[in-house]
């Protein structure tokens, strides 16, 4: 099975992200939590069916965490990870094998610290805006400071 090729860039700190998202990073931050924070922009299809569906997971250590597809909510989703090194993978799946992604990361959480997963999958194109020609995942590791909050004021 030959992948597909996908865009894995670094999230800057000037790059707009969903309120959502930054919602949920502030309310991790103030209660301290340590983990994953998942988002996908996922849009349904006006069609019945087509083969630009797709579902979008991350595992870690080889167990799914989190997973996002047509049905599920569009809220961000936050998984509590332990602090220490984790294999993280991740993933689009779709009708057609041919045309899955995948690739792993290594991270190494601290107590406090955030790792984002923000996707765009390949999807129908709808009237407002195109889609992407290639799964792209934005991804960042948001530091805690030593005495509380987040260094560097990410995304607020």
């Amino acid at each position: 099975m030959k992948n597909q090729p996908l865009k894995v860039t670094c999230l800057g700190d000037d790059e707009k992200v969903p309120r959502r998202v930054r919602s949920a990073l502030g309310r991790a931050d103030r209660r301290g939590r340590t983990g994953l924070l998942f988002h996908a922009d996922m849009r349904s299809s006006y069609r019945s069916f087509t083969f630009k569906w797709a579902i979008v997971l991350i595992e870690c250590d080889g167990v799914e965490v989190c997973h996002k597809d047509g049905t599920t909510l569009r809220r961000p989703k936050f998984v509590d990870l332990s602090p220490g090194v984790h294999t993280l993978s991740f993933r689009v799946i779709r009708a057609r094998r041919s045309r899955e992604t995948f690739f792993e990361k290594e991270i190494h959480l601290r107590n406090g610290d955030v790792f984002v997963a923000l996707c765009e999958p390949i999807q129908p194109n709808v009237f407002y805006r195109r889609s992407p020609e290639e799964d792209t995942w934005r991804l960042r590791k948001i530091e805690s400071w030593p005495g509380g909050g987040t260094r560097g004021g990410a995304e607020r």
